[in-house]
Formats: structure tokens, C-alpha cells, sequence
């Protein structure tokens, strides 16, 4: 740029604020004062109207004010709509750098009315300083800077600084500028609308910094003024109408409420980020769901003889070194490589225990769906919850060292056999969600487990998919007694075989009652006797349970 004098810079300045005053913007001026803009022109590289506003600016912010249009209007003593025939000339000297451009809390929301202006404090200095007019850098240097402006737009909406169609104008000319970006390239692949595309890069800026699933009304509020919009846009992702739910870039998060809806990134954004150069760096993959290893306590489980033996197998099988040649041997003899083990048998038998003792002792994570409870949320979802299991457990997988167990617990409702079409419409509704099972099962890469009580009933297409199929009896009086004698150290062999024989209970059932145990230990101070024990044992069977409520010392 080519350098004046500062003192011939700031007396073309003076001249143009002072013989401006009630010029009106007419044309005359322009000629009249053509030397002094000439002169500043040169110095900015801006047109001779940008260059008196340049001038104007610069002076009322040495009085110590920004500058809106009607600060112009008064000073040039002009038509308001005068004023309004220059109005790219302000969007050009903002998108160059030259002004800075805030929104006031005025009176009306009228595109521009609200805007105020600002020389660039670098241009003022180079002024001052006698120095060559700067060369202004763009703010923006890399995608995370651009998402972060794109917020801030969200945030100045939200604000009320600027409009929704501010907000849609400005996003666009900031996405156009930065095309260059390899994300945004890949974005513009899917040709997403502007409101999908804000959602989805204040999305993607809310989970680059730790949040991994967002309130979809909340970020909707931050750029669409109307409630209406609101609402219908809202509808449209309920239904699955929404283009970045059909691309699959997003996926809802389950909620009991409308208006607690959130959203998340899916596994083919978290692609579309690592390829743009952007990597997700998650806190700490906690989620309700997930059981990590150093959480489950070490406990020592007691079973036959047989059935030792058949865990021992599927525990060693799934121990890191193990699990790795075994998937590659089956790979080379193309035979499907993940593992997956029903256990199965009555209740209390300890089957939910295994699968945490195996999930610990191989280091795994454990990723635990109770299908029990999930259930009443399937009906007219089901397609969608039943995928959303396996494509978290991949997203899992992919972000773990070791393969993690998919735990599917209570699996009873979707491993049995499946009913006649037409029968009911929560039959069909179970057969859709055993099918989508099956097919997932089918290229399934991880390690599942399943527990059931039922599996009397199991349909043969389950059974043919799982490759260890362990059952679980009620122990036999000398397992039993071992439990007692693992679960109460302090009773004597005779005392641990005197309750194995007198009450048939599962190991459940025995953990009751020493929980009972504890609790009446901490009410009275004093160790169980015996005699205690008979008496919880008593109660814990419905047909002899007694009537009182509570703990009685005895």
C-alpha cells in the first residue's frame, strides 16, 4: 500500500468531516472535495464513497462513540433512504476488515438499523503511526475458527444483535469466503439448507469441544426467530424427514419428552471429521451404559464343576492375546469372526455376575442394554433403537483398545421364537426387532453376550448364531454350601451345609440374604447368629414370608 504522511492523512480526514456536515451525499460534494478523497483513497484502496465513510467513522470514534446510520443521517443531514443507496458500501468496508460491526439494543429490528461501526483499531494505529496502510489478515484461520464464528453468529442471533436473515446472509458469505476448507467441501456434497447446515456446524463446534449430545430446541432458538419454524422443523426430525437424519450425519438421542430432545454426531460424521483433519477428543467415554473394568469389583463366583469348565473356555477365548488369533484364524477360513455365548438358565444363578467377572478379568469395556426396560421405547422405533445399539457398540469398538461386550441382558422378549404375522401388533413389532438382530448378527465383528431365562423357547435362527451356549442350573447342596462359605467366612462348614440342605436357593437368593445380613448388623450393632439367618431365609421365600416389615432383634 502506498505510505502518506500522517499529517496530510488526518487533514484530508478533517476537511471531509467538516465540509460534509449537511452535504446530503450529493454529488456535488464528491466533486468539490475530489482532492482529499483521491488522497485517502489511495491510502485505503477503497472507492471515493467507502473512503468518506472511512473518514466520517474514524472521526465520531475519536469522540469517543460508534457509529450507527442514523449518526450519518444527522451529520450528513440527508433523506434516510439517501443513505440507504450506499448500503453495500458498509457490508464491503466489514467484510474487508476496515470496520468493525456491532448491533445495538435499539428500538427496531430493521436489517441495518441496529448496526454499529468501528474503524479497525490496526488501520487507526497505522494512521497514527505514520505507517503504510495494513494489510488486514482474515480472523480466520482455520476450520475451528470458522466454527467458532459460526456459533458466535448463533449467539448474536440468540442475542438479538442481528436477525435471522442477518444470521443466514453473513453464515453464507463466511462459508462462501472459506470454501477452501475441506469440510466444508464435504459438506456442501449433501446440498443440506441453511438451516440444516447451521445445525450441523453448531453441532459439530459444541462436540469438538466435549459436549457429545445437544438440547435441539435449545440450539434451534439460537437462529430461527419464529416459534412456528421452530416447531415444524422440530416435527421434521421426530418423523425422520430431516436431510441430515436421511444422510445420516446426525441421530436423536431418546428422550421421555419432546422438548428434551437432543442430538449427536453419528459414526459417518465422526468419519467425515477425521478426513476433514479434525479429531473428536472425547473426555471420557462415560455414558450410563458403559461399565469399564476398574468399576467392577473382583468377585469370586462358585458353579459346577461343568460349568466352570465352559466359562473357562469362553474366558480364555476372550482374552486379549486369544480373542486376536482367534478372529484371525476364523478371518483366513472365512468364517465369521465375532463371538457371541447365550447363558442361560434360571434366575439368580449368577449369569449378569459372569459377564461382569469375564468383562473384568479380560479387560474389556461392557456396554449393557436391559431389554426388559428398553423395550416399551421400541414400539414404532424399533428399527431405529435396535441399529442405535450396534452402532454404538461400533463407535465403542472403534474408540477402545480392546473389543468391548455388547451385553444384551434379559434378553428373553428378542432370542424366542418368532410368532405368526398378523397375530398382534406387538408380535410383529418383536419379530421386526428379532430380524434387524439377526441381520446385525449376521457381519457381527465384536463380542455379544446374552442372558436369558427362557431359553426353552429360543428361536432356532438365535441359536444357530451363538457359538457357546452355557446353562446354569440352581446349585446342588455342596455348590451351595461353598457359596454360603464364600459369602459368610465367619459361618462353619456344618452351619454352610445345614442351610445349603434346608432351603433350595439360587445364588441370588443368598445374596439376599446376606445383604439382609449387613443391613440388620448396621441397625444393631451386633453380628448375625444362626438363628438370624433362618429367619431371613424364612422370608425370603414368598410362601412362608412373614408379616411384619422391617428388622426384628432376635
Amino acid at each position: 500500500m502506498k505510505q502518506t504522511p500522517k499529517f496530510k492523512l488526518l487533514e484530508s480526514i478533517g476537511q471531509l468531516y467538516e465540509k460534509s456536515k449537511k452535504c446530503q451525499l450529493k454529488e456535488e460534494f464528491f466533486i468539490e472535495k475530489g482532492t482529499e478523497l483521491s488522497t485517502l483513497s489511495d491510502y485505503f484502496g477503497t472507492s471515493k464513497s467507502q473512503t468518506l465513510f472511512i473518514a466520517i467513522v474514524f472521526a465520531l470514534n475519536y469522540k469517543g462513540d460508534s457509529v450507527d446510520l442514523n449518526d450519518l443521517i444527522e451529520h450528513f443531514d440527508c433523506n434516510p433512504m439517501k443513505i440507504l443507496e450506499f448500503n453495500k458500501d458498509f457490508g464491503d468496508l466489514h467484510t474487508k476488515g476496515i470496520f468493525n460491526k456491532k448491533k445495538s439494543r435499539h428500538r427496531v429490528r430493521v436489517a441495518g438499523a441496529n448496526d454499529q461501526y468501528t474503524v479497525n483499531e490496526s488501520v487507526c494505529e497505522a494512521i497514527l503511526n505514520n505507517a503504510a496502510m495494513p494489510e488486514i489478515q482474515d480472523e480466520i484461520a482455520d476450520i475451528f475458527e470458522l466454527l467458532e464464528e459460526v456459533y458466535q453468529l448463533g449467539q448474536k442471533r440468540d442475542d438479538k444483535e442481528i436477525g435471522t436473515w442477518q444470521l443466514y446472509t453473513q453464515t453464507k458469505q463466511l462459508l462462501e469466503k472459506h470454501n477452501e476448507f475441506v469440510l466444508l467441501q464435504k459438506i456442501k456434497h449433501f446440498e443440506l439448507s441453511i438451516d440444516d447446515k447451521l445445525l450441523y456446524l453448531y453441532l459439530i463446534w459444541k462436540t469438538v469441544t466435549g459436549k457429545e449430545a445437544y438440547d435441539v430446541s435449545r440450539a434451534l432458538e439460537g437462529f430461527m426467530d419464529r416459534a412456528t419454524k421452530r416447531v415444524n422443523y422440530m416435527q421434521d426430525l421426530l418423523v425422520g424427514k430431516n436431510e441430515l437424519l436421511q444422510h445420516q450425519l446426525i441421530e436423536l438421542v431418546p428422550s421421555d419428552f419432546l422438548n428434551d430432545t437432543r442430538i449427536k454426531l453419528t459414526s459417518v460424521s465422526n468419519d467425515l471429521l477425521k478426513e476433514s483433519g479434525i479429531a473428536i477428543f472425547n473426555k471420557e467415554k462415560r455414558k450410563e451404559n458403559i461399565i469399564f473394568p476398574k468399576d467392577i469389583i473382583a468377585r469370586k463366583l462358585v458353579f459346577s464343576p461343568s460349568e466352570m469348565k465352559q466359562l473357562y473356555v469362553l474366558k480364555e477365548v476372550l482374552q486379549p492375546i486369544q480373542f486376536q488369533q482367534t478372529q484371525k484364524r476364523l478371518q483366513e477360513k472365512s468364517l465369521p469372526k465375532g463371538i457371541a455365548a447365550l447363558l442361560h438358565g434360571a434366575p439368580g444363578t449368577g449369569k449378569t455376575e459372569v459377564v461382569k467377572q469375564i468383562a473384568k478379568e479380560t479387560n474389556r469395556e461392557l456396554m449393557k442394554v436391559d431389554i426388559s426396560q428398553s423395550k416399551s421405547m421400541w414400539f414404532g422405533e424399533s428399527e431405529k433403537v435396535v441399529k442405535k445399539i450396534f452402532t454404538d457398540y461400533k463407535s465403542l469398538m472403534e474408540g477402545s483398545e480392546e473389543t468391548p461386550i455388547l451385553f444384551l441382558n434379559e434378553a428373553d422378549a428378542i432370542i424366542s421364537k418368532r410368532g405368526a404375522i398378523g397375530k398382534s401388533n406387538t408380535r410383529q413389532t418383536e419379530n421386526t426387532i428379532q430380524n434387524i438382530i439377526l441381520e446385525e448378527l449376521e457381519n457381527f465383528e465384536g463380542i455379544l453376550i446374552a442372558t436369558t431365562n427362557l431359553a426353552d423357547n429360543l428361536d432356532s435362527a438365535f441359536e444357530r448364531r451363538f457359538l457357546f451356549k452355557i446353562l446354569f442350573n440352581l446349585p446342588s447342596n455342596s455348590i451351595r454350601a461353598k457359596i454360603w462359605k464364600t459369602k459368610l467366612p465367619s459361618l462353619s462348614i456344618e452351619d454352610c451345609e445345614f442351610l445349603a440342605g434346608k432351603f433350595n436357593f439360587s445364588g441370588g437368593q443368598i445374596d439376599n440374604i446376606i445383604r439382609k445380613s449387613e443391613i440388620n448388623e448396621i441397625v444393631h450393632g451386633e453380628a448375625v447368629s444362626l438363628e438370624n439367618l433362618l429367619v431371613f431365609c424364612s422370608e425370603e421365600t414368598l410362601v412362608s414370608q412373614r408379616a411384619s416389615i422391617g428388622f426384628s432383634k432376635l
